[in-house]
């Protein structure tokens, strides 16, 4: 999910950024190398990428990641239908949205395949992960008829990720390889408790919003079901946006020297 997210550009650039950073303005982040030969380069790039998540909250301009907490999207929509779940029906369409969190990102492990320009592993979080916004539904919900906009929080509770795979390929520019990544294939596998409050629903009637709200967090795993297809695609896009601009800065030989 959003989570997600996100997670993996925060991996994955972290990775870029172990060669070429340089001090920023207002504080300076350290990177450790990983030479390709070195036969725990899995360890290696596991232990640099997670001492380096914290520290990268404000962002790193300079490969243009972006502030990661809070991290900022211009807008998020579930269309209803990719889900699971035959009890929860939504369009739900977000904006201004802020996630909270992803500094508490756990790399559990990791596993490449440099050679064939691969990488998969698995991630959680030591805080829950949540989601801010403006929000528009329309839908049903056990039935129920459900519509309203208005702020929104919507908290995972200790989230865990399975990043299946990552595929790029390498392509010659000035003389070097490079790589694009054209594929991110992400899965969160697990969630311990989802929160939501959508307020200002049905037009602000008081009674049927708390209602409802009590309604979704009683059935907080439905509604997961019907939520999660959608929220893995936009994090999968997003993250593989924001690598692949910090890539076209860096040669493949450069972030994994011999």
């Amino acid at each position: 999910m959003a989570k997600s997210l996100l997670v993996f550009s925060v991996l994955f650039l972290a990775v870029v950024a172990s060669v070429i950073a340089a001090p920023t303005p207002k504080k300076q982040i350290s990177f450790n190398v990983c030479k390709k030969n070195d036969p725990n380069i899995d360890k290696c790039l596991r232990t640099a990428v997670q001492n380096v998540i914290p520290d990268l909250g404000e962002g790193y301009p300079k490969l243009r990641i972006p502030a990661i907490e809070p991290f900022e999207l211009p807008s998020l929509e579930i269309d209803h239908g990719k889900g699971s779940s035959k009890s929860v029906s939504i369009d739900l369409k977000m904006k201004d949205v802020k996630i909270n969190g992803l500094t508490s990102t756990v790399i559990d492990s990791l596993k490449t395949d440099l050679d064939n320009y691969r990488l998969s592993g698995k991630i959680s979080f030591t805080k829950p992960l949540e989601i801010t916004g403006h929000y528009t539904v329309n839908g049903k919900v056990l039935v129920l008829p459900i519509t309203g906009s208005g702020p929104c929080t919507i908290v995972l509770h200790d989230p865990k990720l399975d990043l299946k795979e990552v595929v790029a390929t390498p392509y010659e520019k000035n003389g070097k390889t490079y790589v694009q990544v054209k594929k991110i294939d992400l899965k969160l596998t697990s969630v311990k408790k989802l929160n939501v409050k959508l307020e200002n629903l049905f037009n602000g009637n008081k009674q049927l919003g708390e209602s409802m709200n009590s309604i979704l967090n009683e059935n907080w795993s439905v509604l997961l079901e019907e939520l999660q297809p959608a929220f893995e695609e936009a994090v999968a896009a997003i993250a593989q946006d924001i690598v692949n601009k910090a890539l076209q800065k860096t040669a493949y030989s450069d972030i994994f020297p011999q």
